[in-house]
């Protein structure tokens, strides 16, 4: 059935980049239809992967509109392990992180016994040096490596190849050496 103009007007694609940021840093097509996004998909002239998305993205409006993802901050009101939360301001959230940070801040352990951890996979040109670190740096929290494996691989990559920053992935076509 074909769409009236009103509905061809209400509905649009949107370029983007995934939010994942893993190091391809696909482009996404979206069509939103009256201001909700209702197909995601990869954008054709990415270089690298060429319209195609992992399976992660491929199902990322399921994720986006579950009835099960949080979209309020949620304290605990019983006992670790008992699953009860009860919906909490955004003032009340940030007040109450604030204080527990400055609370351990302060302690005889002082802030290197705040050891933050945020991630997720997320290696790429978007959020390599993401504001987490810096605001973590500031207050003179304990630096942790990200990854189990990534250190290694660095390691390994930089031992083999010499650098860590290669090419553009687009270029490994033209390589006689690989």
């Amino acid at each position: 059935m074909p769409l009236d103009p009103p509905a061809l007007a209400s509905r649009r694609v949107v370029r983007g980049a995934c939010p994942h940021d893993c190091p391809d840093t696909c482009a996404l097509l979206t069509t939103v239809e009256n201001g909700r996004a209702i197909e995601v998909r990869g954008a054709p002239d990415h270089p690298t992967t060429q319209g195609v998305l992992c399976t992660k993205v491929a199902r990322y409006l399921e994720r986006t509109y579950s009835d099960q993802r949080l979209l309020h901050p949620m304290k605990r009101i019983g006992n670790k392990g008992e699953g009860r939360f009860a919906r909490i301001s955004w003032d009340e959230a940030l007040t109450t992180i604030a204080q527990r940070f400055r609370a351990i801040a302060d302690s005889p352990d002082g802030p290197q016994a705040i050891v933050p951890y945020s991630y997720a996979g997320t290696m790429g040109l978007l959020q390599s040096a993401s504001m987490d670190r810096r605001f973590f740096h500031r207050l003179g929290a304990s630096l942790l490596d990200r990854t189990i494996c990534a250190a290694a691989g660095k390691a390994g990559w930089v031992a083999t190849i010499g650098a860590a920053i290669g090419m553009d992935m687009e270029r490994y076509a033209d390589s006689r050496l690989i």
